[in-house]
Parts: structure tokens; C-alpha cells; sequence
């Protein structure tokens, strides 16, 4: 889990004892993710770190121009991660260069989603979904107000809370709302989708 002492710690599930941590360059706001015994992060620090999850040594870190402040996502070798430069990254899990990059118009806190070879990004007044080989814009659905609910994807809709207090579900393919629902409030939180 991450801290806002500026470090990465791993407890014993069964009885909390910590069984190391990892000092960074910043706050770590985001949730870690682990995948195949590495753990990734990012931080306020402007790096995103992979560790070994057994013993914390550092495989690589990768330099970022602004904050990691929302939870990354890793599928098919390759870590996604959105930055307060405005910028999603794809990471290469072995190395930690990078694959590409995409720059959004506004909005400093990304979210994202990835799922069918397609990155869904919130950020700004946009939710865009991207193509997982080269982080070509497939589409972009314009919201009145900003985004910073993580995108949930479930078969084909991709669902996402907005500051406007709605929750919207659109076309995985095409960006096409196909339904909105309008809460008495701010929607920041994400959707979670069962059944």
C-alpha cells in the first residue's frame, strides 16, 4: 500500500506485520498494483517504480513530467499510467521505457481503465479510449464538467461518474452515450458493475 510518508509498504495479510518499505520521492496516493511478483507504483514524485514484491529491490523507475496521483493499470506486459502533465503513459514491464505516450486537452487527474486492447481514460471534461499498441484516439465523449471517476468496464458499456453528478454509460466501441442517470450530487467515486 501507499503512503503519504513518501513510502510503499507490504504487510502480512494474516496479521499486519510489515514485511518492508520502499522510501519515494513522494506521496503515493494511488493504490499499487501487483502483477506476477512485482509491484507498480506511482507518486507525487514524479516516478512511477517497479519493485520486486519479495524483497523490494527495484527493478525500474520512470521519470514523469508532473504527479502520478490516480491507481495505474497493467495488462499484456505493459503498464498504463496517467500523469498530472496531462499525459497517459504506456511502460514496458520488463525495462520501464516507454511505448508511448498521449497528451489530453485538460484535466490533471487521470483515471483509467484497460480492457479489449483499449485504454479508457477520464480526464478533464473527456473520456477518451485509446488503442493498447500505440495509444491511437479511438474516440472521445465530451462531459459538461470534469471527470475524475475511474472508468468500470463490463462486457461492452464503459461506466464513469462525472462532476456533474451523473454516471454515464457509453459504447465501448464508438463513445455513444447509451444512458445517463443524474445523482443530487457530485459523482467522484467508481462505478462497480456485478451481474
Amino acid at each position: 500500500m501507499g503512503s503519504y510518508d513518501n513510502q510503499i509498504h507490504a504487510l502480512n495479510a494474516s496479521d499486519g506485520t510489515e514485511q518492508w518499505n520502499f522510501q519515494t520521492d513522494g506521496p503515493v496516493k494511488s493504490s499499487p498494483a501487483v502483477v506476477d511478483g512485482t509491484v507498480y507504483a506511482g507518486e507525487e514524485g514524479h516516478h512511477v517504480y517497479a519493485l520486486n514484491a519479495s524483497d523490494r529491490t527495484e527493478r525500474w523507475r520512470f521519470p514523469t513530467k508532473g504527479g502520478v496521483s490516480s491507481s495505474l493499470a497493467v495488462a499484456d506486459n505493459t503498464v498504463y499510467v496517467g500523469s498530472r502533465d496531462k499525459s497517459v503513459y504506456a511502460l514496458d514491464t520488463s525495462d520501464g521505457t516507454e511505448c508511448w505516450r498521449f497528451q489530453v486537452d485538460r484535466g490533471r487527474h487521470l483515471t483509467l481503465a484497460v480492457a479489449d486492447r483499449t485504454v479508457f481514460v477520464g480526464g478533464g471534461h473527456r473520456v477518451y479510449a485509446l488503442d493498447t499498441s500505440d495509444g491511437t484516439k479511438q474516440w472521445a465523449f465530451q462531459t459538461d464538467f470534469g471527470v475524475s471517476s475511474s472508468p468500470a468496464v463490463a462486457d461492452d458499456p464503459v461506466y464513469i461518474g462525472n462532476f456533474d453528478g451523473c454516471v454515464y454509460a457509453l459504447d465501448a466501441g464508438d463513445g455513444t452515450k447509451q444512458w445517463e442517470f443524474q445523482t443530487d450530487g457530485v459523482v467522484s467515486s467508481s462505478p462497480v458493475v456485478a451481474d
